[in-house]
């Protein structure tokens, strides 16, 4: 998968005032986690979305406003030098589901990383047609790649599920290059038999005695 490109620049300021004005003018706080180093950085929020819309394990190439990197004393200047990240964490309103942070994990594209990936059906399960629901246990999965071959999503094939039958992790196919980390036998989704609730019984006898609560007997008259 060919890196995308993102425009960043560096981030100045920390802390929530900072952060709600660089919001309010259609930036995204965030830091870029490094080797040892993070650098706090900005983003708008168009542009990650665009490169966001290629799937959240797409390898990103940080493209820094260097004219605006901070300055440091007895720095040379030696050039641009490529950094590549993924998507390590977003954060979101818990409301108003607004983004408000993005957290990226710098990567070595010659280097192995670990990064889940979501689960997607494929198919319609036989069973179906026999009342089965589809419940899912699990719609993501660990794997071990390099940056640029984490796949998107990994298809599972449903289409062969029976009422009572599951399918587990071990029915996944990973594409070349890709090593699936959880165990085999985990399940992934399952076609079972619809609930059938009990029907209840109504007799003559609770449908034509009344409850009573305190007094007398019931059937008792009660004189004055």
């Amino acid at each position: 998968m060919e890196a995308i490109r993102l425009p960043v620049q560096y981030r100045h300021e920390t802390g929530d005032g900072p952060a709600r004005r660089l919001r309010a003018q259609g930036l995204i706080p965030g830091v870029a986690y490094g080797k040892g180093a993070s650098t706090p950085l900005t983003v708008k929020l168009e542009d990650l979305r665009e490169a966001l819309a290629q799937g959240h394990n797409v390898v990103l190439e940080l493209d820094f406003d260097e004219g605006a990197k901070p300055a440091r004393r007895g720095a040379a200047s030696r050039g641009r030098v490529p950094r590549y990240a993924v998507v390590k964490e977003l954060q979101f309103h818990p409301i108003k589901r607004t983004l408000l942070h993005v957290d990226l994990h710098e990567v070595d594209l010659g280097a192995e990383i670990e990064a889940p990936v979501s689960v997607e059906a494929v198919g319609t399960p036989a069973g179906l047609a026999d009342g089965g629901i589809l419940e899912w246990e699990k719609r993501e999965v660990n794997v071990r790649a390099l940056p640029g071959d984490v796949p998107p999503v990994l298809e599972l094939d449903i289409s062969s599920l029976k009422v009572g039958e599951h399918l587990n992790v071990g029915a996944l196919v990973a594409p070349k290059g890709v090593t699936i980390l959880d165990d085999p036998e985990t399940i992934l989704v399952a076609l079972v038999a619809p609930r059938v609730e009990r029907a209840v019984e109504v007799t003559e006898e609770t449908t034509a005695r009344p409850e009573v609560i305190g007094g007398g007997a019931a059937g008792e008259d009660s004189e004055k």
